[in-house]
């Protein structure tokens, strides 16, 4: 399964922060001068201002990274996303955003760091725990990625690609009875799905979307051998 993992990503990271979803991990799902009550003092006011500002900006340098990473230049991407933690450090999804381009670039470490970060966030989000997953198992951490894809699962997500997953980390621990029912179960999902893939969303169709109706898509690792 071929898919483009850092564009959905985008997708993800940009939702979250615009979606009403009270389960986002962005950090306030509105403008950070919401809700600011009508008695707020001069320096509350200043505060909430600047906190406005930095969120706006964090934003612009997250779309600027989106589009170097649409062109392949992830490197860059990355210090862009970098850029948007340091504006604000409560961008959530700049760590999203910046956890893929760490994957693009196989720095596993690094993704690791970023994925250990959302999950404290959002401890229930079930495709960070696959990516985190993927990554240990390219370090070789074959118990810690099962772990992972075992949490995944148990969130209730019927994610294929972490079935999947699992499986190649079963085999290479030696269950295979456990890798034979997840390729079943895998396969099953698969079965279910639509034909055809869904098409991309536009920044405008994105606004009204939640992190729970993004696609879940994968990329291939040639090297490996291993499909996320």
């Amino acid at each position: 399964m071929r898919m483009n993992r850092f564009s959905s990503a985008v997708l993800i990271g940009i939702v979250l922060c615009t979606s009403g979803n009270d389960r986002s991990f962005a950090a306030g799902n509105g403008d950070a001068n919401e809700n600011v009550a009508s008695t707020a003092t001069p320096e509350e006011a200043a505060i909430q201002a600047a906190a406005y500002k930095a969120r706006l900006a964090a934003r612009a340098a997250a779309d600027e990274g989106y589009f170097l990473g649409r062109r392949g230049d992830f490197p860059a991407a990355r210090k862009k996303f970098r850029q948007a933690i340091e504006l604000d450090p409560k961008f959530s999804p700049a760590y999203r955003l910046r956890a893929d381009a760490c994957l693009k670039m196989s720095d596993w470490a690094g993704a690791i760091a970023d994925l250990n970060t959302l999950i404290r966030l959002d401890p229930n989000y079930a495709e960070i725990f696959n990516e985190r997953g993927f990554a240990r198992r390219q370090l070789g951490d074959l118990q810690g990625a099962r772990e992972d894809f075992d949490h995944c699962i148990a969130l209730g997500a019927d994610l294929l690609l972490a079935y999947g997953n699992r499986a190649e980390v079963e085999l290479m621990l030696g269950d295979n009875s456990a890798a034979a029912a997840d390729v079943a179960q895998a396969q099953s999902l698969a079965g279910t799905m639509p034909d055809s893939p869904p098409g991309r969303s536009t920044p405008s169709t994105r606004e009204h979307q939640t992190h729970h109706k993004t696609p879940r898509t994968g990329t291939s690792n040639n090297a490996k051998g291993t499909t996320r």
